[in-house]
């Protein structure tokens, strides 16, 4: 059974080019559009991460979600645009695991997203 990562993107292009870079690495990738979608998805699915753009129609403050993803037992990843971000990031993650800063590199943004599902597997076998 392939791992679940929720993907919270408002650009098709972009959801697609990062479902086909986790499909070809065993993941499955749920995309939604909104936070309601991405935390009833996170609790209905218990996926390994969810990655969380910044950048919202209706905006919304990115930061806040990664305490209630947590709560839930999902590690979050900003995954944003926003020049800003890295330094937010530094200066308090607010619960994300990490960051991934768009522009990306493929494969840094895989060995990424292995390491930390791959961690939660190593964090519940001890």
């Amino acid at each position: 059974m392939s791992k679940c990562v929720i993907l919270r993107e408002d650009e098709d292009d972009l959801a697609d080019m990062v479902r086909e870079l986790l499909e070809d690495s065993g993941y499955r990738v749920v995309h939604v559009r909104s936070v309601p979608e991405l935390l009833a998805e996170a609790e209905r699915r218990s996926p390994c991460l969810a990655l969380v753009d910044g950048t919202s129609p209706t905006s919304f403050d990115l930061w806040w979600v990664g305490p209630v993803l947590t709560k839930l037992g999902v590690p979050p990843v900003a995954f944003t645009a926003h020049a800003s971000a890295r330094q937010e990031f530094a200066a308090d993650p607010h619960d994300f695991v990490g960051i991934v800063t768009k522009p990306f590199d493929a494969n840094e943004f895989v060995n990424l997203v292995d390491d930390v599902c791959w961690e939660g597997d190593a964090a519940a076998a001890s």
